[in-house]
């Protein structure tokens, strides 16, 4: 795709539409990807296991705060 664009051989027009769908399915396939977890597994796996997932969301949301200072700071 890049090497398209990079070649004007994608016009403008369908490249916002590539994006605007990628976006939209990315946020479809996470959506199905929660949806799919079974929680009485997850519950049923033990605390090691719930506390790795619960300490992992903060651990996430930081690493995507510091992604993003470091992309704007650009």
């Amino acid at each position: 795709m890049m090497g398209l664009r990079s070649f004007d051989l994608i016009p403008p027009q369908a490249a916002t539409v590539a994006r605007e769908s990628s976006s939209v399915l990315t946020l479809v396939s996470m959506a199905a990807l929660g949806l799919s977890v079974n929680m009485r597994t997850v519950f049923a796996s033990g605390g090691r296991v719930l506390l790795a997932g619960v300490l992992s969301m903060p651990a996430l949301a930081f690493m995507s705060a510091i992604g993003l200072m470091i992309l704007h700071a650009n």
